[in-house]
Formats: C-alpha cells, structure tokens, sequence
C-alpha cells in the first residue's frame, strides 16, 4: 500500500492508495478511532453499485446511508440539510459520528462540508470513487455546496482526518468519467511537472485502458503534487495553492453558465485550462506553441477543446468568482509547462475579448 503524509500543522492526515482497500477499510476506520456511528454519504450511481459492498465494509459499526442524487444536484442547499438532519436524528450522547464521503468530488464536497458546520466539526473520511475525485477533490479539505450564481460559492476548509483511494472503484466508471479524471491530471502536469506532462502523452493508451500500473502512477503522482501544494497553503492565504485553480475560473463559470446540466467539471476543466494557455499566450506571457501542447494531449483523452455556451453567461459568471480581489479578476496563467503564475489585475476588456475570440485559436 502506498501511503501519502499530507504533513499539515494542525489537520495531518494520510492518504492511503491500494487495490481492494475498501474491503478491508474497517480495520483502518477503527485504527482511526474516529467514532462509533458512520454516517455515510454516497450518491444514487455509487449506491446502486456498491450496496452490498458498503454492507461488508462497515458492517463492525452502526450506521446509516444518504443518498444523493448524481453530480452536482448533490451540492444543493437541500442536500446539505439532509445530511444535518440526518445527523441530528442520530445524535445520541452515546454515540459519536463520523462521516464517510463515498463517491465523486460533488459527495466529499457537501459531506465535507456538513462535517464542517455541524457542532463546529465533527471528523470525516474521503474515499473516492472517480478518478477525478481520487486525484484531486477528495485531498485538500476544500468543502462546498453550490448556488444558482456561481459553483462553490459556499464552503469552508476543513480536512479530512484520512483518504482512503482504492482504484478498483475506476472498473466501473465510462470512459467520458475517466477522461474528466483526466483532465485534472493534465492540470497537475502543466502546473508543477513536465515529465509527468511526458509520461501522460506517451502512455495515454494504457491510462485509458485503465493498465493498473499507469493508472496508479497518476493516482500517485497527481495526490503527491496535491499534498506537497496544500502543505504550503493550506487556506490559500499565500497565493501557493491558487495555482491549483488553472483553468477553474473559466472552467466554474462554464459550469454555471449551462446551469449545471450541459457540461461536467472535467470537461469544463480541459476547455478552461485551453482558454487559460490561451490568454497566457495573448498576454505574452507564454508562447502558442504551449497552447497546441495542452490541446493536444487533453484530445489524447478524448476531452473537449471548444466551449459552446453563452459567453455573456460565462463572463457574468466569471465576474462571480471567489478568487477575484477588489473587483479585479484574479487568473492562474502559464508561463510554460510545469510553470504558472497567479496574476492580479486582469483587465475586463482582455477577458471578455478573450471569451469570444478563444474558439478561432484552438
């Protein structure tokens, strides 16, 4: 088993990477000593899968089971209020809860978040079911729910007391679920690392094809970039752990500008990191050629490459963004692959030039 330390000062956590570790979580969940009621959330697809698993799996502690709709129709203020008062209904003076987020980034979001606000904190476990979530939502203790205005929008930091990825969950994922997992992946390797760049354009057949040892290198790799990023900024006070959010500012006001429905985070992350490459490029700050590299390796996976929502939409959106200072739209730009700055100040014209003509480039 692989064992990642996300070294925090006050929140350290492990992340723990091995075949079939679900099955044998019940002994790690009692090594934790996290409590003695599971609360576990899950969503409708997880659920229908893995029912009889989650039995087996937590059947040494009481519990119960949410289930969320799929997607992002979990990040709902109602959803959250499931869980609080599911947590209310079950709190008794001799139990002590935890809360076990089992499925994609959308679930450990609200469940994070519930854990978070719920008497001031109560612990919870990630265990991640998507390959988008396993590489980066489920790491970082960065909790939301959405509104109607903008993705994310309410939220807190607060960590996970462990991380628990166990890639036989990838079995039964589609190959678009894979290709969104992907598209984060990419993200890692243009941010902090060119030979992990290399790695995934050399060997896309077999990532794809889900080949364990590939895809464990990038289960591996992308949370090792992800604990080292966190480890220096925690709370994103620093301005270290924003660039984790290159192509997310274009790629949440995508997400809201089709309500939620018509784009899924991963595709809106390899059309947001293209428009990013893009306006880098535009502002001088890199060269073309590092926008075609991206393109080109995002299409390896079969991710989008053009956006096809309203761009006024997608404008008003970005101008919601959490990352933006003082009215001033706030941006992760590429310098060049392995390399990006956060920049301040972006001016609004450039922004809203650069959403129409980003298409005609790509």
């Amino acid at each position: 088993m692989k064992t990642i330390k996300v070294k925090l000062l006050k929140n350290p956590y492990n992340i723990y990477i091995k075949q079939n570790l679900f099955g044998n979580i019940s002994g790690y969940l009692k090594a934790q000593n996290l409590g003695n009621f599971a609360l576990i959330v899950t969503s409708r697809r997880v659920f229908g899968i893995y029912k009889k698993n989650i039995d087996k799996s937590f059947a040494d502690f009481d519990r119960k089971v949410i289930v969320l709709p799929d997607g992002e129709e979990a990040k709902t203020k109602t959803s959250l209020f499931r869980i609080i008062d599911e947590l209310i209904r079950a709190g008794k003076i001799s139990r002590k809860i935890f809360i076990v987020c089992l499925g994609g980034g959308t679930v450990g979001d609200v469940g994070g978040f519930a854990a978070s606000i719920y008497k001031r904190g109560i612990p919870y476990i990630q265990v991640p079911t998507t390959l988008l979530s396993a590489i980066d939502a489920s790491i970082g203790g960065k909790t939301a729910i959405d509104l109607r205005e903008a993705k994310n929008i309410l939220g807190t930091f607060y960590q996970p007391r462990a991380v628990f990825i166990d890639p036989v969950f990838l079995n039964t994922l589609d190959k678009r679920r894979i290709a969104e997992g992907m598209a984060e992946a990419v993200k890692y390797a243009v941010i902090d690392n060119p030979a992990f760049f290399n790695f995934l354009a050399e060997n896309s057949a077999q990532i794809n094809s889900l080949k364990p040892s590939a895809i464990l290198k990038v289960i591996d790799t992308c949370a090792r970039i992800k604990a080292k990023v966190v480890e220096a900024d925690e709370t994103e006070k620093k301005g270290i752990r924003t660039i984790l959010n290159f192509g997310h500012t274009f790629a949440h006001a995508l997400e809201a500008a089709s309500c939620y429905k018509k784009v899924s985070h991963g595709q809106a992350v390899s059309i947001g990191m293209l428009y990013a490459a893009y306006l880098s490029a535009e502002s001088g700050l890199c060269g073309e050629n590092e926008l075609y590299r991206i393109r080109d390796l995002v299409k390896k996976f079969n991710l989008p490459v053009k956006c096809t929502c309203n761009k006024t939409a997608i404008y008003a959106a970005m101008s919601h963004d959490k990352k933006n200072i003082s009215g001033k739209f706030r941006l992760v730009l590429l310098k060049k692959i392995g390399k990006v700055e956060v920049v301040d100040g972006v001016s609004d014209k450039l922004i809203a030039k650069s959403i129409k003509e980003f298409n005609a480039f790509i």
